[in-house]
């Protein structure tokens, strides 16, 4: 065969194509077989939709006729409505309180795939169990746990509502492919109706103020009525003791001028019992108080005391 205007042989260049064209598909197949798996991430692979195998991370091999389905393990996020910066909600999920008053809920669901292998059994990929499972089960739980509180209520106990709701969504889901790590709401009323609210709360707040400060003032006044009684008891207590030292003192004194009195009325009766014995002793107490003077005048007919003149017939 002769060779073309280029001066190669035809042969050659079916040869060439030829080896080409199975590079290529060889390449091809190699591109389709091959497959890597990063972390965070498992691969389920499947042979006519049954599944031949699991891989978690690395570089893997697999044939032509089978399929690889992925599904993140790491913690994702499901945002049901938003919400802005001032925490107003803008768009959510509608429940009803027990008083039939509408609130308006954004949630954000923050869950892990636990079971790769049941997610793509039952659900075939992560965004089919979000949709027929997820966000159906959490639309029911939040009408049933907003129907057990008032609007009032659920404004007052937002704290108690959060936890509630995030138990309750929790608990659902056990058992299933998933794992609830946490829940978030943010829930508004009508602006209307939350001014409402507001007003009710304010005057409720001020009437418990108005009964604190009025249960205060009672403590006080009580206080003060138990420390003036103490103090009146405690003055009562001192006037008597008062009285009781007065009462013995005058005792004690009558008692000794008591005493003194007998005394001298026991000395002057001895006394006198003792000049009717001995007259002789008159004249000796007399002597005793006596200064040793004669007086410059006597009547006539005094008696000079302490001179007995001689008996003439002596």
């Amino acid at each position: 065969m002769e060779n073309n205007q280029f001066g190669i042989n035809p042969k050659l260049l079916v040869k060439l194509g030829s080896a080409f064209a199975v590079i290529a598909i060889a390449g091809l197949v190699v591109s389709n077989s091959v497959y890597s798996v990063d972390a965070g991430q498992t691969a389920i692979v499947t042979r006519y939709g049954e599944i031949v195998n699991t891989k978690t991370s690395g570089l893997n091999w697999k044939s032509p006729v089978e399929d690889v389905t992925y599904f993140s393990t790491r913690e994702a996020k499901i945002d049901f409505g938003e919400f802005n910066n001032s925490g107003d909600v803008i768009s959510g999920l509608s429940a009803y309180t027990s008083d039939r008053q509408t609130a308006t809920v954004a949630l954000t669901l923050t869950y892990q795939i636990t079971d790769p292998e049941q997610v793509y059994t039952k659900y075939k990929s992560a965004e089919n169990m979000i949709n027929t499972l997820v966000i159906p089960r959490v639309r029911q739980q939040l009408e049933i746990v907003f129907s057990q509180y008032t609007a009032m209520t659920v404004i007052e106990r937002r704290g108690e509502f959060a936890a509630t709701l995030r138990k309750e969504i929790a608990d659902m889901f056990k058992g299933y492919p998933l794992v609830i790590n946490d829940v978030q709401s943010v829930f508004n009323f009508s602006k209307e109706y939350e001014r409402m609210i507001e007003d009710s709360v304010n005057k409720d707040v001020a009437v418990r103020n108005q009964e604190r400060q009025t249960r205060i003032a009672q403590e006080q006044a009580k206080e003060a009525q138990v420390r003036a009684e103490a103090e009146a008891r405690i003055r009562i207590t001192n006037a008597e003791a008062e009285a009781r030292r007065k009462t013995l003192e005058a005792d004690a004194q009558a008692h000794s001028i008591k005493v003194v009195g007998e005394a001298e009325a026991e000395s002057v009766r001895a006394l006198a019992e003792a000049l009717s014995k001995n007259k002789d002793l008159v004249a000796l107490k007399t002597a005793e108080r006596w200064n040793g003077e004669l007086p410059t005048y006597i009547p006539q007919g005094t008696v000079l005391p302490f001179i007995q003149l001689p008996n003439k017939s002596e």
